[in-house]
């Protein structure tokens, strides 16, 4: 039989002759409990109008009562941003975009600008922090925003830091492939370049936007596709913000501070 005062004594009088000490402090994060596990519903508030409309973030709000009910913990949505107009797929995927065809969400960036720019303001954060808090009050989920690191050829970005993308042969810039599909409407970012250090800070940048208008959980599109050292941008974001906690950040196998 076990002796509860032996198990009391062996605890509270270690053995440390052999112990050792790191030379610095480690710095230990306790995340939430819906960050080790949680259901995602990947919600698109374009297909809420019913009827072949394009919906709205208002009627999203009224489907927030469908989508608890099926027990998710967090509701996500697709990037929000203007989509771009050069190779715009169409419907079903197809390769050329009808007139009035939305084109697909992923194909970040326009005329009207790029990540930190909505297609609908000034109304639109409003109605975001609406659609959020509609869901929390109703079924006590979180909602987040799908972080898409690319770019449309219509992006900002493309002109003003083409060195953040890659290059062909000929200076023309790559779009994103995964065999056989070919993505001519996105581009992807090129983190491994002569200085990314400005690529970063404006990866931080954009989500200190939409830190700022409400949004506090992330989904990183593609995580496998990133280097490791975007955790630094999210431990740099948390620092001043507590409460924002991103999913599908790219984890290292090993330990990280």
């Amino acid at each position: 039989m076990r002796d509860v005062r032996l198990t009391h004594f062996m605890d509270a009088y270690l053995d440390r002759s052999a112990a050792t000490r790191a030379g610095r402090e480690f710095e230990v994060i306790a995340d939430r409990e819906r960050a080790r596990f949680a259901a995602w519903y990947e919600f698109f508030p374009r297909s809420s109008g019913g009827e072949g409309r394009h919906g709205t973030f208002k009627d999203a709000e009224a489907q927030l009562d469908r989508a608890a009910a099926m027990g998710f913990d967090v509701v996500y949505l697709p990037p929000i941003h203007p989509v771009g107009r050069a190779h715009r797929k169409g419907r079903n995927n197809a390769l050329t975009a009808q007139p009035g065809e939305p084109g697909s969400p992923w194909a970040i960036g326009g005329p009207e600008g790029g990540h930190n720019r909505d297609p609908s303001r000034p109304r639109h954060p409003r109605r975001l922090r609406s659609l959020r808090e509609g869901g929390r009050a109703a079924a006590g989920w979180r909602s987040a925003l799908d972080f898409a690191i690319q770019a449309s050829p219509d992006h900002p970005w493309v002109r003003e830091h083409p060195e953040w993308f890659f290059h062909r042969p000929d200076g023309t810039i790559k779009y994103a492939e995964n065999p056989p599909k070919k993505y001519q409407d996105v581009y992807p970012v090129n983190f491994v370049g002569d200085d990314p250090g400005p690529l970063w800070q404006e990866m931080k940048r954009v989500i200190e936007f939409w830190i700022a208008h409400g949004v506090k959980t992330f989904r990183v599109d593609n995580p496998h596709t990133k280097p490791v050292a975007l955790l630094g941008v999210a431990d740099s974001c948390r620092a001043g913000h507590p409460t924002p906690r991103p999913s599908s950040w790219p984890r290292p196998s090993r330990g990280r501070r």
